[in-house]
């Protein structure tokens, strides 16, 4: 999480981009040239979101079937509204009304690789899923009517500022060994999310190194000692072995969770002649399978990147960023491969939420050649944690997919983009172009490994919508509502 400021539009506060602890709404900006249809220009009032409110019978077999439907690759398109509980993920039919906008999906030059759509397994997220087999169905169960259905995972090697207790794998000069709680983590993994999705995708990321390896003795904050470099990038790539050998679907790790960010609670800078050396240390020894992406750190931090990468030409597989400082379009660089692996909603709104991070997470990230959507926290309780209470500078407002209260659990706005995403997009999938007659559309297509092409998108205006999709000689148009996510999958 890095440091800086971009204003809202008038109507709303100054949106800052500072880390987590001190970021309010992320939803609360919102790009021009967003709407679906140029003329309005006014955003859905936000209102109360009605969250006991309860599909109908019928709506929910409507959306079963259409579940079931998907591995028979028939045509679904599905809708949530930011203000109906009961048009969440919702299928609905064709109409034969004229378009407002039409958007022309072009499949003769597909671009990037999408590699995955999922969130983190905090110690918080630990806590509150590891005895709730519901919620982890709703979370990753493929075949979920209601669920994300997400397909990859970002795995803490460290405390962070969602940790209870302060923790750091063992290492001593050979052997790593994972603490009580990093065994937590894996036991989820194999016994509640394997089972569901035996194709899960894991990136690994530590907060920090231990204390031993750091300049201040200890995992809150300060910078890794120039003498561990070597030590740690031994120890990296020999905690990637032992998850592989515990049964972690690991495909990918990074150096650290942004290294240009030190706070009170789980924390490391690293400079850019160390990400290099540390970088060339690692590759030299991470188990074959193992990608090794650069950076971890927000958009803003460009310059950084791109000074890693050429420091050690040939070390890194990717780039992952977070979603906290700058713009999206600076993730076009500098490796071919490039992912989101960070973002957080807070306390915004569920039409704000929908509007900014459709355009900010999915469609001008992919535009950019982004390859994949990993949010913050999977699940969180009713108070935003369990957090590292010591810390005085760690999230206190960050939302979770999943809000977990006793036996409750309710769906937050960050599930819905993302299932909406997953029903689009299948690990594998190639980018398409998207043409649109409402010029700025947020909106992502792609060609999937089944051979469906997905659409997503989001209606950010104060009416209905009728949306015309287009792709090859069929076009089918179905009418979204105000500030509604939508998500055609057809054959």
């Amino acid at each position: 999480m890095g440091e800086g400021h971009v204003p809202s539009p008038p109507e709303d506060p100054p949106l800052r981009l500072s880390p987590r602890s001190l970021l309010p709404a992320l939803g609360l900006l919102l790009a021009p040239g967003l709407l679906l249809h140029p003329q309005a220009q006014a955003r859905v009032p936000e209102g109360a979101v009605n969250d006991s409110a309860r599909p109908t019978a019928a709506q929910t077999a409507a959306r079963t079937a259409a579940a079931q439907r998907s591995t028979a690759l028939t045509t679904s398109f599905v809708v949530t509204s930011p203000t109906d509980a009961s048009r969440r993920l919702l299928p609905v039919t064709t109409t034969t009304r004229r378009p407002t906008v039409t958007l022309t999906v072009d499949a003769s030059a597909p671009a990037q690789t999408w590699w995955g759509t999922g969130g983190a397994l905090t110690d918080a997220s630990v806590s509150l899923l590891a005895q709730n087999p519901a919620a982890l169905r709703l979370l990753f169960d493929p075949n979920s009517a209601d669920g994300a259905r997400l397909d990859a995972l970002r795995l803490p090697l460290t405390a962070t500022d969602f940790s209870p207790t302060q923790w750091a794998w063992g290492w001593d000069g050979t052997t790593a060994t994972p603490p009580a709680e990093a065994l937590a983590a894996i036991d989820v993994v194999r016994t509640g999310l394997l089972p569901l999705r035996p194709d899960l995708r894991v990136v690994g990321a530590a907060w920090s190194a231990p204390a031993a390896m750091k300049t201040t003795g200890t995992l809150r904050g300060g910078a890794l000692s120039a003498s561990a470099v070597p030590t740690y990038g031994a120890m990296l790539a020999a905690q990637s072995a032992e998850l592989l050998r515990r049964g972690v679907p690991l495909r990918a790790i990074t150096l650290g969770n942004e290294p240009g960010h030190s706070s009170d609670y789980a924390t490391m800078t690293m400079g850019v002649d160390q990400m290099a050396t540390l970088g060339r240390a690692v590759r030299a020894q991470l188990p074959g399978g193992v990608a090794l992406w650069a950076g971890d750190h927000n958009w803003g931090h460009r310059a950084a990147y791109d000074q890693v990468v050429a420091a050690a030409p040939g070390t890194f597989d990717g780039s992952a960023y977070h979603c906290y400082e700058g713009a999206p379009t600076q993730m076009n660089g500098p490796t071919p491969f490039r992912i989101i692996t960070e973002c957080t909603g807070t306390t915004d709104g569920w039409a704000s939420t929908f509007a900014w991070q459709m355009r900010n997470l999915v469609a001008v990230p992919v535009a950019n050649g982004s390859s994949g959507l990993m949010m913050w926290n999977l699940a969180l309780d009713a108070q935003n944690g369990p957090i590292d209470a010591w810390a005085r500078w760690g999230c206190r407002t960050c939302r979770g997919l999943l809000r977990v209260d006793g036996t409750s659990v309710t769906a937050q706005p960050e599930l819905y983009l993302l299932g909406h995403v997953t029903r689009a997009a299948q690990p594998g999938a190639r980018v398409l172009r998207v043409r649109s007659t409402a010029p700025g559309t947020a909106v992502a297509a792609f060609a999937n490994p089944d051979g469906t092409t997905g659409v997503t998108g989001v209606n950010d205006t104060t009416s209905s919508q009728v949306v015309a999709i287009r792709i090859g000689s069929t076009t089918r148009s179905y009418v979204v509502g105000p500030g509604e996510l939508f998500t055609l999958r057809t054959p």
